[in-house]
């Protein structure tokens, strides 16, 4: 038996399955003070936000690139975007110890950045599932209550 359950861990799973077992693992593995985030997926990418979806948590299957990236995102506009890179950086050496020297902060474009890590594209299964949702886990506990000190400072250009 125990072994049955081994190999089904291991067995693909559809991006809807992978992305409904990080939601569910999420739900429960978050503190309650975090639990009223809100989930939207597609069939690439799933984000995460609270009230304001412009400054989201994405979980994007990336098999062009053979990656998958874990992260904050900020697209809320090419001042907001360089307010709150600025913010985190001042944060980045506390951010990485926290969650590891692997999370990079790095503005993608004029109008959007991000706190991410990549891990290596592979099949999506539930072991996968419950290792992406305890990294995001950790990524929201450690970042949230900055992202709302950043927000409530105006760093954003969003009203708290």
């Amino acid at each position: 038996m125990a072994r049955a359950a081994s190999t089904s861990s291991k067995t693909a799973i559809t991006r809807r399955e992978f992305f409904a077992a990080v939601r569910d693992r999420l739900q429960v593995r978050l503190p309650t003070e975090l639990q009223g985030i809100r989930f939207r997926a597609n069939h690439r990418q799933m984000k995460l936000y609270y009230r304001h979806e412009r400054l989201h948590y994405e979980i994007w299957t990336n098999g062009r690139d053979q990656h998958i990236e874990i992260g904050l995102h900020f697209e809320n506009g090419p001042e907001s975007t360089e307010s709150l890179i600025q913010f985190f950086d001042q944060h980045i050496v506390e951010i990485k110890h926290e969650l590891g020297p692997e999370i990079e902060l790095e503005r993608w474009t004029n109008s959007w950045g991000r706190i991410f890590l990549l891990l290596p594209y592979q099949p999506l299964t539930e072991e996968l599932a419950i290792e992406v949702a305890d990294r995001l886990c950790a990524m929201i506990t450690m970042l949230q209550p900055l992202l709302d000190e950043a927000i409530k400072h105006g760093y954003a250009g969003v009203s708290a």
